[in-house]
């Protein structure tokens, strides 16, 4: 039997090629923000025009009303395993999120219709205060 380079080096107890993960980290397209290691927030077409500086804005107030650290937006995931709350706001399921079975996607409105009016806040709100993240 043949051995590769990489086998004949483990065998001499030497390991210098760092293991990948079972599970490939995920890129992401749409713009996704990550909070606590465990919730992601998707944000949909609708919400591309609002200034970044509004959006930053928006995810700060949210974060301190639903008492979770700040959202920080992310490129990849590298442990998609730890995800349990998906938010999608003015999008459909993203395919990639689509293996998350375990998790709890909850769905409403974008960003810029949340923030039309101070009932839509207080319903947006209450309605994530009720999953309990």
């Amino acid at each position: 039997m043949i051995l590769s380079k990489h086998q004949k080096l483990q065998e001499l107890g030497i390991d210098i090629w760092k293991k990948r993960s079972e599970q490939e980290a995920i890129i992401f397209q749409d713009e996704v923000y990550l909070t606590d290691r465990n919730c992601i927030l998707c944000l949909g077409k609708k919400d591309e025009e609002v200034s970044e500086e509004d959006k930053i804005f928006f995810l700060k107030t949210l974060a301190k009303s639903i008492g979770k650290n700040k959202f920080l937006k992310i490129n990849k995931l590298e442990n998609p395993e730890l995800i349990n709350n998906i938010l999608l706001l003015g999008t459909d399921l993203p395919q990639y999120c689509e293996q998350y079975v375990n998790s709890k996607i909850s769905s409403y409105g974008s960003m810029t219709e949340i923030c039309s009016s101070k009932e839509s806040k207080q319903q947006f709100l209450s309605k994530l205060k009720a999953l309990d993240l």
